[in-house]
């Protein structure tokens, strides 16, 4: 409740005070009179401010003020308070033995009002955006009460110069407050990126210094006690705002000095800080307020210059905001290049201004195209990468398509683990993108030659033209070379376009780039294949799995491998041949219900249709051999079931399955699950091709916390101590392969056969101790 009121009187207090500053700015010229007092106790004018409405009237330093608005000088309270005359309507002046009645209706310069009211709009609009945007961030709080300070120093200005005590009361004394706030936000931001403590105990001292201050100027409003203040104004005020500036130089280099050494990101803040806070005072500092306290006249007016004070707060809010405060130094240099390949151009065209126009220039012209160009030629270089990206795909369209074709093929490099994904990421991709008739990634080894190809190309002349020169040249086709060492050589082939015609340059960089990814790639599948073949040849060699303990990780590897394999070709087999299947079984449905059709011609068309169906469902029965996935949605006693339900319509013998549903089993993790399906799995299809059997049996049960599947044929049997280990990638997993995956589950198996005399496996998994890894 106490915050609300606050921040309602305080808004109470702003409005109040922008009405008031801007019905004066706006009803008053600003005359810019500003007087002394002679000797004799006659009021002189000592000095016309070239941006106020005297410099329009027929009024010259020296002349003598007898009247303003048709009283004595002294009875004017801004002549008394400040020593100036404003708000004023008439003034009569003596010159040269003769008085002038001088009537004061012209106006100020505009874009001395106009340039304060941006600059307020562009700090009001930064802190309202803080306070919205981040309010949760105490230093993007601090940083608004920043701009929210100078947008009120902008505001009073107006008023202030057009002899307002408020308006001199307000700005005055936020002047002073600027360097403090400017602390207060440093203090709390490094606290908050970095940990680090900065004196803050000083501020309450600069802070009661400030309010102090603020008590002695409100005798701004007494006015016999006005001046007296007032003409230490511009020493103390501007005095206190450059101390406060040193002030926050001293303590930002001293903590440079102490972190510099340190490998972290603080010292790359420290010095972006330093950096931004020295572009955004000293300019002000050199050009206006330092020359005002030891000349009493600025080089420059700090209307202007107090622009690139604005250049620290903003800067900060935008990189606070996006993240990117260490890149604030990588800022500063690209801003720094851009203008100095900025300086000659706009000095040239500066020249060649001042030659063709030297009679009607003067130097502040002359000084606004040079400064003007400058920033302009400098904000556009600066910018001139961020436009030339966001705008490539309508200048430079065959460049946009080429990139972003790059960056899709490197970001599935990563991915490719066989040739087959070679084809389908990267040669389709390539025949797209440059519209060409085909491509082929060609393996040349020492006594082969292998071609991965897409689109129309002829794969028997490739082979030719590899194996007839080391660096093949054909004017139909571009080879590029990619990896070559003594196991083999590839290439990437392309033919010339669909339009007939060659590859240009550009594209043909393109593909110098795309195989200096590609040969990575190209290099791991080889590696893959190589280590595959090798684990194939062990794993048909390994031992015993009662022998082998120490290697049963290797076993688990491969299952889940193969079971992953399995996985990916039924999900591709379902999203890509199935759908096909589908639209085409509607379509052909839709042919036949739009045409009114011949007997013949339906009986065909049904044909067709019922052969896509019988298809369809082949493949449906070839995803669920792959991918079971009825295991974890209606548990393996009814999965298995229903699989030898299935294929009992296909077998050559009589197809049984006796089960009971085992709380015990069910309860087992997938993969074991998984484990025990693929083993039904093997003992049918071996069953199927070497049992010659009228009868196979599969019964399941339960008993003393142990799973028990039992296989049964009458069938010629085997000799099981002839029987070889088949290795993996034949058509099937084998005894040897059952028995790993029995084991793998910790449980056992035993065959009881003989040639002649059928075969009955009876396999044993304990289901209420944990399973061997």
């Amino acid at each position: 409740m106490k915050k609300k009121y606050i921040i309602g009187l305080f808004l109470t207090i702003f409005v109040t005070l922008q009405i008031w500053c801007s019905l004066l700015t706006f009803h008053y010229p600003f005359i810019g009179i500003y007087l002394g007092l002679t000797p004799q106790q006659q009021w002189v004018i000592k000095e016309q401010s070239p941006e106020g409405a005297s410099t329009k009237l027929d009024l010259q330093v020296g002349d003598v003020v007898k009247q303003v608005d048709g009283k004595l000088p002294d009875e004017s309270p801004f002549v008394y308070k400040w020593r100036t005359i404003e708000q004023a309507q008439k003034l009569v002046i003596f010159r040269d033995g003769y008085e002038y009645a001088i009537n004061i209706n012209a106006n100020s310069d505009a874009i001395y009002d106009i340039v304060t009211i941006l600059e307020e709009i562009v700090c009001l609009f930064m802190a309202i955006l803080l306070l919205i945007k981040m309010r949760h961030s105490p230093s993007a709080r601090l940083l608004a009460a920043v701009f929210l300070t100078m947008a009120i120093i902008y505001m009073s200005y107006g008023a202030s110069v057009r002899g307002d005590a408020v308006g001199k009361l307000v700005i005055a004394s936020l002047m002073m407050v600027l360097p403090i706030v400017f602390y207060h936000f440093l203090v709390v931001f490094f606290k908050e990126k970095g940990n680090i403590e900065l004196p803050s105990k000083i501020l309450k001292y600069l802070y009661a210094f400030a309010i102090i201050s603020f008590g002695f100027r409100c005798l701004y409003l007494y006015p016999p006690l006005a001046y007296t203040v007032y003409r230490f104004h511009d020493s103390v005020t501007l005095s206190f705002f450059i101390v406060g500036f040193l002030f926050n130089m001293c303590i930002l280099t001293t903590l440079y000095v102490k972190v510099r050494k340190q490998p972290s990101y603080i010292a790359s803040i420290i010095k972006s800080v330093w950096l931004s806070w020295m572009i955004s005072f000293l300019p002000v500092i050199c050009l206006s307020f330092l020359p005002k306290v030891i000349t009493g006249f600025q080089a420059l007016d700090a209307l202007y210059t107090s622009w690139i004070i604005l250049f620290f707060p903003i800067s900060f809010a935008y990189l606070i905001a996006s993240d990117k405060l260490y890149d604030f130094g990588l800022v500063i240099r690209r801003i720094l290049f851009a203008g100095l390949l900025a300086v000659i151009p706009v000095s040239v065209f500066t020249g060649i201004f001042i030659l063709f126009f030297r009679h009607g220039t003067d130097e502040r012209q002359v000084s606004f195209i040079f400064i003007g160009s400058l920033i302009l030629v400098t904000s556009v270089l600066y910018a001139a990468e961020y436009w030339t990206t966001r705008l490539e795909p309508f200048l430079f369209p065959r460049k946009f398509v080429l990139q972003s074709a790059l960056k899709k093929i490197s970001r599935s490099l990563g991915t490719i683990s066989s040739i087959r994904e070679l084809k389908d990421i990267v040669l389709v991709d390539i025949v797209e993108t440059l519209q060409v008739k085909g491509a082929a990634i060609v393996f040349q080894f020492e006594s082969d030659t292998e071609v991965i190809h897409e689109g129309e190309i002829d794969v028997v002349e490739i082979r030719r033209l590899v194996g007839s020169s080391a660096m093949p040249v054909h004017s139909q086709y571009t080879f590029i070379e990619m990896n070559s060492h003594e196991a083999y050589t590839s290439y990437l082939v392309i033919t010339r376009k669909k339009a007939n015609t060659l590859l240009g340059k550009e594209e043909i960089q393109w593909l110098r780039l795309i195989t200096s990814y590609l040969e990575v790639s190209l290099e791991n599948v080889h590696l893959i294949r190589k280590l595959t073949a090798r684990l194939q040849q062990l794993a048909s060699h390994l031992p015993h799995e009662d022998m082998a303990q120490d290697i049963q990780w290797f076993r688990k590897v491969m299952f889940e491998l193969q079971e992953e394999e399995r996985i990916r070709i039924a999900i591709d087999l379902h999203d890509t041949t199935m759908q096909d299947l589908f639209f085409l079984k509607k379509r052909l449905v839709a042919l036949g219900e739009k045409h009114a059709l011949h007997k013949e011609d339906r009986e065909q068309l049904d044909s067709m249709i019922h052969y896509v169906e019988l298809i369809n469902t082949g493949l449906r029965q070839s995803c669920f051999e792959l991918n079971p996935h009825l295991l974890k949605e209606i548990g393996l006693i009814r999965t298995l079931e229903m699989y030898v339900e299935k294929e009992a319509y296909t077998t050559p013998f009589q197809l049984e399955f006796v089960g009971e549903q085992d709380a015990s089993i069910e309860n087992k993790d997938l993969e074991t699950k998984r484990h025990i399906f693929r083993i039904v799995q093997e003992l049918l299809n071996n069953a199927k091709k070497h049992s010659q059997a009228s009868k196979v049996t599969f019964q399941t049960s339960e008993k003393n916390g142990s799973f028990y599947l039992s296989y049964k044929d009458d069938g010629v049997g085997f000799d099981d101590k002839e029987a070889q280990p088949r290795r993996i990638g034949s058509s099937g997993m084998g005894i040897e392969q059952i028995r790993s995956r029995i084991v793998h589950m910790g449980g056992q198996m035993e065959i009881i056969t003989g040639t002649g005399g059928g075969t009955k496996v009876t396999i044993t998994i304990p289901t209420e101790e944990a399973m061997s890894a």
